[in-house]
């Protein structure tokens, strides 16, 4: 299995890989517990008709008509954000100006600089297309948010250690620019958030005359430019974030790398309660109407389950909790009190909410959609519904594509007839993502380990659990069909060939033979057929006598009696069945290939005068071959120790026998496809290294017959093709290696 690395994007790690729980009435969690008793409340989801907008947009603003949001530019990256703005009065969306950053509150104006000046761009997007506003603001003043047509800006002096925070407002005939009062003249402002459509949360930092750093959170009332509450907090960092309602406050305290969220009522009140958030700085605040809302992003990238980020909604007056989604990406406040959230729930997937109050617990309506699901989903596959092993070099390929990348779990892949599982795949880490998705992807080398996959129905299953614990596990399944060449010497219907041999105590052995990819050697994976053979002198493999679906092979005892075994086609053999008697009166038997050219495996056999037979088959189960045999010579092979059926060696339209002489050399016999033969031709000397001569059919896939040399050292050789020279230079490997004195006979 293979977990590419090559579709990874800087745009994907920024923003997705989340899957979430499922919506619905909690207790909030213990880890992020109000002080005092905890109650639970209740929430409702409804949809609208949503708006369909891209995967990863992050919503910045927000107005009566639509939200400001921005996504991944065209490289996929966000160094090069898109910013688009979504009306919500009649679905459609603008894509903005290309400029580095928009910004935008409780408005439809939404607010740009232009790059190389402190000249901004004032666009009304109640009126798409229209022409937008210019705004220049004197000096070099840091823009820190924008709430209607008002830039809230700050400047800072190192040298005399003095800021100042301005509104600068443009109207359509003029433009102020106002100081803000009440802030101390060493005010260094650290961040502002719009609140409200009239006022501004605004953290400042001062120092004492002993040089001791204070922060202060500061409620800025933008019609008249001047503070109107000032509460002195605990050290926090730029990206604290902040949260104002009419009677409560709340921010997020940092300690090192520890947050804390804390809220108070407002005017003179002191701090109500806290939350930890553990090293959670970026937890996104805000209220809808009595109700706190908080909610940590990074869900998407999260490999451990963490209650945090879910958005739960906190009443910190009676401690009553509610979770409202199961992620969060980003947030705005609404002009009508709402508070707009890119997140997901596990019922309705990604996209935009509006968490609105409704008296009770807060509702929450889905506004936009991004088509993505929160839940951990199989989006695509690619599969096979036919595997061909014998047209791809053995190989064949899978992918599945889940909704997330973080993700753990296993990959099987089971033959249905057997139960045999030919893969098993664990997986624990990152998959790839373009976008959010994880590709797992399969490469099934059925020529790497052994034994091949057998013929037939295969069920596939994944299951899959997301990292970060959102959302329930995955559990998809599927079908999909081996097909291979059938193979004479096949027992277990794999395609590739077996060997039987017999042990002096007999034992039956089955050695499922195979050519690896990563050697030119030759090895067997051996499985225990039975114990009970010492009754027989000879066993030969037959080749598939009765149309079954594997190959079969007789056998004769020592009274002359030749038995058949039919191949179930799992490596395993129906009882015996009985073909007759006066079967030792030969000394040499040969079956398995097809020399009629009917299509069925025929038997020749040598009697003491060397005379050859020929036992036609027949295609019947229970009587193979027919009871009137074929004289084919009426001597002369009594020169040979060896007689062995090779299949079709030489690309004619029936098979051969090879003979080893008590020489050693061998020589191959091609049928005619009448039951007779050709002149011999002489292979090649040296044979007689070997105790047996056994043809193997096709080990390599490549369509020829092969031959095993079975003795003291055990040498495959695989078959050209070329009628004169049938049979290439022997071959290594494990198969029967150091057993050549173990097994007497073998076929």
């Amino acid at each position: 299995m293979r977990l590419s690395s090559s579709r990874r994007s800087a745009a994907a790690i920024a923003a997705v890989l989340a899957v979430t729980l499922g919506t619905g009435a909690l207790a909030v969690p213990a880890v992020a517990a109000p002080a005092g008793p905890a109650a639970t409340a209740t929430t409702t989801t409804t949809t609208t008709n949503a708006i369909s907008i891209p995967g990863l947009t992050h919503v910045v603003g927000a107005g009566p008509s639509g939200f400001l949001s921005y996504g991944p530019g065209a490289n996929g990256s966000f160094s090069e954000p898109i910013y688009r703005w979504t009306s919500t009065v009649d679905g459609t969306t603008t894509t903005l100006p290309a400029q580095s950053a928009y910004y935008g509150g409780f408005s439809d104006v939404v607010v740009t600089k232009e790059p190389t000046r402190a000249t901004y761009r004032m666009y009304d997007m109640s009126q798409p297309g229209s022409a937008y506003l210019s705004l220049s603001v004197s000096g070099s003043p840091t823009l820190r948010a924008v709430v209607g047509s008002t830039l809230v800006v700050s400047t800072w002096d190192e040298t005399s250690s003095a800021g100042e925070l301005r509104l600068v407002t443009r109207n359509a005939h003029d433009v102020s620019d106002r100081p803000v009062t009440g802030l101390p003249a060493n005010a260094r402002v650290l961040s502002s958030k719009a609140a409200s459509a009239s006022t501004v949360l605004v953290r400042y930092s001062t120092r004492d005359a002993e040089s001791v750093v204070h922060h202060h959170l500061a409620v800025v009332d933008v019609p008249t430019a001047s503070i109107a509450e000032d509460r002195e907090i605990g050290n926090a960092i730029y990206s604290g974030d902040t949260a104002l309602s009419a009677s409560h406050l709340a921010w997020v305290e940092t300690a090192g790398t520890t947050a804390t969220l804390r809220y108070a009522e407002r005017g003179a009140g002191t701090t109500a309660g806290s939350i930890p958030l553990e090293n959670r700085t970026g937890t996104r605040l805000a209220f809808v109407g009595r109700w706190l809302t908080y909610a940590s992003p990074g869900a998407d990238m999260a490999t451990a389950p963490n209650a945090l980020h879910a958005l739960t909604a906190l009443d910190p007056t009676t401690g009553a909790t509610v979770k409202l989604l199961d992620t969060v990406l980003s947030s705005v406040a609404a002009p009508d009190g709402s508070v707009l959230v890119r997140g997901g729930t596990v019922a309705q997937g990604e996209g935009v909410y509006r968490i609105s109050d409704t008296g009770g617990a807060p509702s929450v309506t889905l506004v936009a959609s991004t088509g993505r699901p929160t839940a951990l989903k199989l989006l695509a596959k690619t599969v096979p519904a036919t595997v061909e092993f014998d047209r791809t070099d053995g190989m064949a390929s899978m992918e599945w594509q889940l909704s997330r990348g973080l993700a753990s779990g296993t990959l099987t892949v089971r033959h249905v007839r057997t139960g045999t599982t030919v893969i098993d795949r664990p997986f624990d880490s990152s998959l790839n993502w373009p976008g959010g998705s994880g590709f797992l992807e399969v490469e099934w080398d059925d020529r790497t380990g052994s034994p091949h996959a057998p013929n037939g129905e295969y069920v596939w299953e994944l299951n899959a659990t997301p990292k970060n614990g959102i959302g329930p596990a995955l559990k998809e399944t599927g079908t999909l069909t081996v097909v291979r060449e059938p193979n004479a010497h096949d027992f277990n219907d794999n395609g590739s060939p077996d060997l039987l041999a017999l042990d002096a105590d007999g034992v039956l052995w089955r050695d499922d033979v195979f050519h690896s990819r990563w050697s030119d050697g030759i090895n067997g994976y051996r499985t225990k057929v039975g114990a009970g053979f010492q009754a027989y002198d000879l066993i030969e493999a037959a080749g598939d006598l009765a149309g079954g679906a594997a190959g079969d092979f007789v056998a004769r005892d020592r009274s002359g009696v030749l038995w058949s075994f039919l191949g179930k086609g799992d490596g395993t053999f129906a009882p015996r069945t009985g073909l007759g008697t006066g079967w030792g009166v030969y000394n040499k038997i040969a079956a398995g290939s097809d020399l009629t050219g009917d299509g069925r495996p025929d038997l020749v056999a040598v009697d003491a005068a060397g005379a050859l037979w020929l036992h036609k088959a027949t295609g019947k189960w229970d009587a193979p071959y027919t009871t009137a045999r074929v004289k084919l010579a009426a001597g002369g092979f009594n020169a040979y120790d060896q007689l062995t059926a090779v299949g079709d060696i030489a690309g004619a339209t029936a098979g051969d026998v090879v003979a080893r002489d008590t020489d050693g050399v061998l020589w191959s016999f091609l049928g005619k496809g009448d039951g007779t033969f050709a002149p011999r031709t002489r292979i090649g000397g040296g044979w007689n290294a070997f105790s047996q001569i056994v043809g193997t059919g096709d080990i390599d896939r490549d369509g020829r017959s092969d031959l095993v040399g079975y003795g003291p050292e055990t040498h495959p050789y695989l078959g050209t093709g070329v009628w004169s020279a049938p049979f290439g230079p022997k071959l290594y490997g494990q198969l029967y290696y150091g057993e050549g004195a173990k097994f007497r006979n073998v076929t």
